[in-house]
């Protein structure tokens, strides 16, 4: 899988109902694991990059793929459980959980 950038990130986010910070994303987002064996991928997002209404998720959000017919396709994009290893960062103690992105972007 190649690396996708932040508006391939945005868009993947938001067919779930979330948003990612209107600054950007870090990019390229490098796929954290793949296993062409089990036919499957993911890659997680810091969870201070992602908001479902205003509120940040606690743990990181994964988006999950599935090799289905040669090609990868997103299956979900969820919120980690507590315990699962991830590279990624949970919310941080200063982030208030209800937390909206500002009016514009503050580049």
């Amino acid at each position: 899988m190649r690396p996708f950038t932040g508006n391939d990130i945005l868009g993947f986010l938001a067919q779930y109902g979330y948003t990612g910070n209107p600054d950007g994303l870090a990019q390229p987002f490098p796929v954290d694991y793949i296993s062409e064996t089990e036919g499957k991928a993911y890659l997680d997002v810091n969870a201070d990059a992602v908001r479902k209404s205003d509120e940040v998720p606690d743990r990181p959000i994964r988006i999950t793929f599935r090799k289905i017919l040669n090609r990868w396709e997103l299956t979900s994009v969820e919120e980690l459980a507590p315990g699962v290893e991830t590279k990624a960062l949970d919310r941080q103690p200063e982030t208030p959980k209800n937390s909206p992105w500002p009016d514009r972007p503050t580049r």
